[in-house]
């Protein structure tokens, strides 16, 4: 009995999405941040979010839940100068983008990635000119979430 409720209470614990991903961003091959990034389902389920830290990297979590749903997702991401001299207390401004406008609407960024069950390694990859074609990295690391 005390086994079945530790067991009940362990998988509390454990999140109901799928799917991890975490990466790092890039613009013209040098990691860039802060900001936020949002995976948008194509099929219109619930996004997903997460935030880049000053090194690039990131990780996703829907609600309140670390991980989100197999499927396609297109992404954007918002990453902005932070503002100096804000005193505290004071709503900053928002700072000037660090990376091409297209990137920040999932409608224009032109990515779009497979999120397998499991572990997913995708590094976002922006280009400065955002004329050019961005390569789309994903790498799958199959396996149970812990």
């Amino acid at each position: 009995m005390c086994f079945a409720l530790l067991g009940q209470l362990a998988g509390c614990n454990r999140s109901s999405q799928e799917s991890q991903v975490s990466g790092v961003v890039t613009l013209d091959g040098k990691a860039v941040g802060p900001g936020s990034v949002a995976f948008a389902p194509v099929d219109k389920e619930k996004p997903a979010t997460g935030p880049i830290d000053a090194s690039g990297n990131y990780s996703m979590t829907t609600g309140h839940e670390v991980g989100l749903s197999a499927g396609k997702y297109k992404v954007a991401l918002s990453i902005r100068e932070v503002p100096q001299n804000v005193k505290r207390g004071d709503r900053p401004p928002p700072g000037k983008s660090l990376i091409p406008e297209k990137y920040e609407e999932s409608a224009s960024s032109g990515l779009e990635y497979d999120v397998a069950p499991g572990r997913n390694t995708i590094n976002i990859e922006l280009r400065s000119d955002a004329s050019g074609p961005v390569r789309n990295k994903a790498e799958v690391n199959p396996g149970q979430l812990q």
